[in-house]
């Protein structure tokens, strides 16, 4: 769980991300393939359309993050849904190291260590709830 100083921290400094949602979307993936080339395949529409849906998750995120009742069905869901694409547990890792330089870039002053360090906890609870929920997917008869 995310403290009430961590959540507002959190909230301050997506404001500027927020206001570049376009550029730093398109920048998170630039950085995400010149990373992780393999990831490339895992994603079939357009740049574009898939920095806009990270950048609307993101907001989503931030707007439920003291909502847990809420957040954690939605991050189970897309965590289910990350499997149909091939998204393994190991590539989390890689996402979140390229979520944080993206926020850095793009944070401007109000992106400092405190700031990173709760982006950096609430990745670690986002990702660890989508990587359980695909492991149970993957587990189930249905998947």
């Amino acid at each position: 769980m995310l403290t009430p100083s961590e959540i507002a921290i959190l909230r301050k400094s997506w404001l500027t991300v927020a206001a570049q949602a376009d550029a730093a979307g398109e920048a998170f993936y630039d950085m995400l393939f010149e990373a992780a080339p393999q990831l490339r395949p895992l994603f079939r529409t357009s740049q574009r359309l898939q920095a806009r849906k990270l950048m609307d998750t993101l907001a989503t995120v931030v707007d439920t993050i003291d909502d847990f009742a809420t957040l954690v069905p939605l991050v189970e869901q897309l965590g289910r849904r990350h499997v149909e694409f091939g998204a393994e547990a190991a590539h989390y890792d890689t996402v979140g190291q390229v979520l944080i330089k993206t926020l850095r870039r793009f944070g401007g002053p109000a992106f400092d260590a405190e700031a990173e360090a709760a982006w950096i906890k609430a990745y670690g609870i986002i990702s660890g709830t989508m990587i359980s929920a695909a492991r149970g997917a993957r587990s189930s008869p249905a998947a």
